[in-house]
């Protein structure tokens, strides 16, 4: 009989328990392997998608700070533009939003409605079924990148006589009680001559802290105050402001010497303009219930013309005249309450405009004037004379003056006046004053409003005349040939306020009289550079009386000056982020 051994199929249920292990352990590395791979394609699949939407959006921000629409209310995303830079061969398709930085977001506000200078640039991509959306904060920054931080420069002496002072203030016109280190400095390549009066302060602070640094290359004295200077490393203006920009800025202010209307037109008769025969001319017709003039046509006129009021050829007062390109080969002499318009004008000899009583506002747009411009506002202070050109050129100009246009006429004003860019020629070497504001001491304050306003001869202000404001300040640029000829000055005698810069070349600024001591004289900065130390005293800026000049970086920052500006667009640090990733 066989026996039996208890350990038979021992070996087989092994193998079969070895085997089923096996086949568990491969299946479990089959599902960790397609996991890994799955989760791998996926993680792959996460990250194109995420690289194709930075792409896109690198794309739109350069678009976006190629072109500055965005801060405008006219503007609308334009999809092709956003996606000229994505080149990126068979890639997917990318949709673009550009919106403005609102709380709570609306992105159907496309342009810079808020006014910070800021939108969202956003892009949106799908690949391989995901979807991501990343978006990035982008700023506009315009600043005065050219001249120096200062609120006063001079290459030669500064000199604060009387009472006058130079602070500054904060943004919103508030006392910059802040102290060290100063938002700004007054910086002289020689010496600084102050009076016990100068607190560098703002008035309107109780407390006197010193607002504004001192930095000088010379001495500083005439004070018993402690300013703690810093002595050294001032340079010359023009190591800012170099020739090239000098140059830039005087043909921004020359435009209108190729803008207003130089020839052409319907060749017209002076003796035509009286109420008689002026209907008489081509294009000319006349409404009897508005007392208007309408030319449709260019006029060329072959003569001085004179509209008046009053004398053999006057017209009624409250007549109008709407002219389109004006072209007069002579003077042009408007007296009494007439009202004149023009799409354009060029004038051969003096402008001058007088004797209203009433309201009224001319307006010629583009404006050349060959000779002396002399306008004069109403005898009224209620019912004020409003004058507006488009880019202007005069050889010699005078508001309210004297007929040598050294003061004020003594009889009229206020007068408003609005110009676009303004070149005076002045009279090279003869020492005239080329540019006179010129107004009463008390009562109602004219206007003056330009962006820029450049001269190589003289200039005089006085009286009681605002020129600029805050959210539209000026630049007065003097670029003059001081041959030791005669004097070459800037006489700032105006008891109103100057918001802008002043920057000067050869030419002494002579800052007198103040106002009421709270207002400053000029709201910005003046800056001189006359390095032989001309003028009359050898010295770049003086100030008397009861003058100021108030440095505010709002009313810096508010030049539009495209020779003086940079702007840049660039995304903010830190914005950059994913909003959606599936």
């Amino acid at each position: 009989m066989r026996s039996h051994d208890t350990e038979s199929g021992f070996a087989l249920i092994l193998l079969i328990g070895i085997t089923a292990a096996l086949a568990i352990f491969a299946a479990v590395l089959v599902m960790m392997l397609d996991n890994q791979q799955h989760g791998t394609s996926k993680e792959r699949a996460n990250k194109t998608v995420l690289s194709y939407a930075e792409a896109g959006l690198n794309s739109a921000v350069t678009s976006v700070e190629n072109n500055n629409a965005w801060l405008t209310t006219g503007y609308i995303p334009d999809q092709s533009a956003l996606n000229a830079n994505y080149t990126l061969p068979g890639a997917p398709l990318v949709t673009y939003s550009v919106y403005d930085n609102l709380n709570p977001v609306n992105t159907t506000v496309y342009w810079d409605s808020n006014g910070d200078g800021m939108v969202w640039v956003q892009a949106t991509t799908k690949y391989n079924g995901r979807t991501t959306t990343v978006r990035e904060l982008v700023r506009s920054a315009t600043q005065i990148s050219i001249l120096p931080k200062a609120a006063a420069y001079a290459d030669t002496d500064i000199h604060l006589n009387g009472t006058s002072n130079i602070y500054a203030v904060n943004n919103d016109g508030t006392p910059d009680t802040s102290g060290a280190p100063y938002v700004t400095t007054i910086m002289c390549g020689d010496d600084v001559q102050l009076n016990n009066s100068t607190t560098l302060a703002s008035p309107a602070d109780s407390t006197h802290t010193q607002s504004i640094g001192l930095q000088l290359d010379g001495s500083l004295s005439g004070t018993s105050k402690s300013f703690s200077p810093m002595y050294g490393g001032v340079g010359l203006l023009s190591d800012y402001f170099d020739q090239a920009h000098q140059a830039a800025l005087m043909a921004e202010a020359q435009v209108g010497m190729t803008n207003a209307a130089s020839s052409g037109g319907t060749s017209v008769a002076p003796s035509k303009f009286t109420t008689s025969n002026i209907t008489t001319i081509t294009g000319c017709s006349y409404n009897s219930s508005t007392k208007t003039y309408t030319f449709t046509s260019p006029l060329a006129v072959s003569g001085a013309l004179t509209l008046s009021t009053s004398g053999g050829s006057a017209f009624p007062a409250g007549t109008i005249f709407n002219f389109q390109n004006l072209n007069v080969n002579g003077g042009l002499t408007i007296t009494g309450n007439l009202t004149v318009t023009s799409t354009a004008l060029y004038v051969t000899g003096a402008f001058t405009i007088s004797g209203t009583t009433t309201a009224i506002t001319d307006s010629f747009g583009p404006t050349y004037v060959t000779g002396t411009v002399d306008w004069n506002g109403s005898s009224t202070t209620t019912n004020r004379l409003a004058i507006k050109t488009g880019a202007f050129f005069a050889k010699i100009f005078g508001v309210d003056t004297v007929s040598n246009n050294s003061g004020y006429d003594g009889s009229s004003g206020p007068t408003d006046i609005t110009l676009g860019p303004t070149w005076i020629n002045g009279d090279a070497g003869t020492g005239d004053i080329a540019v006179d504001f010129s107004g009463p001491s008390t009562g109602t304050a004219s206007t003056v409003m330009c962006p820029v306003l450049a001269t190589t001869e003289q200039t005089h202000s006085n009286g009681l005349i605002n020129f600029g404001t805050q959210v539209s300040p000026m630049i007065y640029f003097m670029q003059c040939d001081n041959d030791g000829l005669y004097s070459n000055t800037m006489q700032w005698d105006s008891t109103g306020e100057y918001f802008g810069l002043m920057i000067l070349f050869e030419a002494e600024a002579c800052i007198t009289g103040g106002n009421d001591g709270t207002h400053p004289n000029i709201m910005g900065a003046v800056l001189e550079g006359t390095p032989s130390g001309g003028g009359d005293s050898g010295t770049d800026i003086t100030m008397s009386g009861n003058s100021s000049i108030c440095y505010n970086q709002a009313v810096i920052n508010n030049c539009t000056s495209d020779s003086l500006r940079t702007v840049t667009i660039a995304p903010v640090p830190g914005t950059w982020e994913q909003i959606k990733g599936t």
